[in-house]
């Protein structure tokens, strides 16, 4: 349990502090060194989603490596082609309307083909496919939430506290009351009343933000609903991915945690659903 309080809170300080604009403030404060707020963001972003490519080309068990090399060369080009927009002057929703569609279309047709196809995953082509389209998109359009060159705003920070709410109170509450299974043949230790739990602690912190931090772009009550439900499914998803190829975590590198893809499944499932939101919201 030490270990992995440790392992937890140095997890959330490098969130924190690259999603918000005190690392860029302390360093100009104390240091006068002028560092643009996007960088750190932009890192993080980066070292999260190759990360996670590395972990879950290593889940999907590739028999030829020619098809690992490409999964990557293709990931990595979805996400850079996507993630540049980042650093435009101002980030138009409404022109890049279109492109945002179609992103979101392949996202869900990769949790579709996960849940519901899932031995099209048999062969390296289907794993090339849908890894690149599984990590690549919600990666790159994790930068485009904030408002691009104008100073870093707190929304992708608060999307990952409503997240760890939603994940934390799931455990206390199954743990403490949890009877029946909410998908049994999927993670057995997850139950109906962990759910439960984790829908209303995660739309009263939603509340909490929404009166507090007026500044935020978008309804956070509305986020925190839309969280509370999709980031349950993100975690079923890893778990089905990792049931079928019969692997316990994604790896090691947060001990008592297990890899960053554990920790990162809920966001890569709430981060389309959310943008979506955002892209509904400034068309409306």
């Amino acid at each position: 349990m030490i270990t992995r309080s440790l392992s937890g809170i140095v997890y959330v300080l490098l969130v924190f502090l690259c999603t918000t604009n005190f690392l860029t403030d302390v360093a100009y404060i104390y240091f006068n060194i002028k560092i643009q707020s996007s960088y750190p963001f932009y890192i993080l972003i980066s070292l999260f989603f190759i990360g996670c490519m590395i972990e879950a080309v290593k889940i999907l068990n590739y028999k030829n490596i020619l098809f690992k090399i490409l999964t990557f060369i293709l990931a990595g080009f979805i996400y850079y082609n996507f993630s540049k927009d980042y650093f435009v002057n101002s980030l138009n929703f409404t022109l890049y309307y279109w492109k945002y569609i179609m992103l979101l279309i392949l996202f869900a047709l990769s949790i579709i083909t996960l849940f519901r196809f899932t031995e099209e995953l048999v062969t390296d082509s289907g794993k090339l496919i849908f890894t690149a389209i599984y990590l690549g998109i919600p990666f790159s359009l994790t930068l485009a939430i904030p408002n691009s060159n104008n100073p870093l705003t707190s929304e992708i920070f608060f999307i990952f506290l409503l997240i760890w709410i939603s994940d934390s109170f799931a455990y206390l509450v199954g743990r403490k009351f949890g009877k029946r299974k909410l998908a049994p043949k999927i993670s057995p230790n997850k139950s109906i009343e962990g759910l439960l739990g984790s829908i209303i602690f995660t739309i009263i912190t939603g509340i909490i933000i929404e009166i507090n931090y007026s500044q935020l772009r978008g309804n956070w009550i509305i986020i925190s609903i839309l969280i509370a439900l999709s980031a349950p499914i993100g975690d079923l998803a890893e778990s089905k991915l990792k049931r079928f190829f019969k692997v316990k975590d994604s790896g090691n590198l947060m001990p008592g945690h297990g890899g960053i893809l554990d920790r990162l499944d809920s966001f890569i499932f709430c981060i389309p659903v959310i943008f979506l939101y955002y892209l509904i919201n400034s068309v409306l």
